[in-house]
């Protein structure tokens, strides 16, 4: 696990952080590491795929339809109540099963932009603290900047 000096010297906000430690300003340092804007999968639960498909008209086509891609979909939907899209194979089998159903010829209403929108409900924003685990707060932030004194230590 990263240490919070190590993200403030070297890590990936290093260049940004470098002019907020120069001015101490120990705040906006905090903000810019609990910023939630690094984009990262996650978990999306069969329910809320199966009501999507629902209010787009889908469903009902999906669940009565007998080509390998409907009965691909229906079978992860009874198997899956949850998938966790940050599991890469998860991820591909996911997109496997979608990119069927937008070519499979007897659901031409399934398209391209359902597939993007299915694929991006387990899209959530976290922060670079929350990326590589770390807790912080101003007082963590404080204590790697400035020595006991009032000197600074960075």
């Amino acid at each position: 696990m990263t240490s919070l000096r190590d993200e403030l010297v070297s890590g990936a906000l290093s260049v940004e952080l470098a002019p907020l430690i120069t001015a101490g300003d120990d705040q906006a340092i905090l903000d810019a590491l609990t910023r939630k804007d690094i984009p990262v999968k996650g978990k999306v639960s069969a329910h809320d795929i199966r009501q999507y498909l629902m209010l787009n008209d889908l469903l009902l086509t999906i669940e009565s339809s007998q080509t390998v891609s409907c009965l691909a979909a229906k079978r992860a939907l009874e198997i899956f109540e949850t998938f966790d899209l940050s599991n890469g194979l998860i991820l591909a089998k996911f997109t496997q099963i979608l990119t069927g159903l937008e070519h499979d010829n007897l659901i031409p209403e399934f398209t391209a932009q359902h597939k993007a929108d299915l694929l991006a409900m387990g899209d959530r924003l976290v922060s670079r603290a929350e990326q590589i685990g770390l807790s912080v707060t101003i007082t963590d932030i404080r204590a790697e900047i400035w020595n006991d004194d009032g000197s600074r230590r960075l």
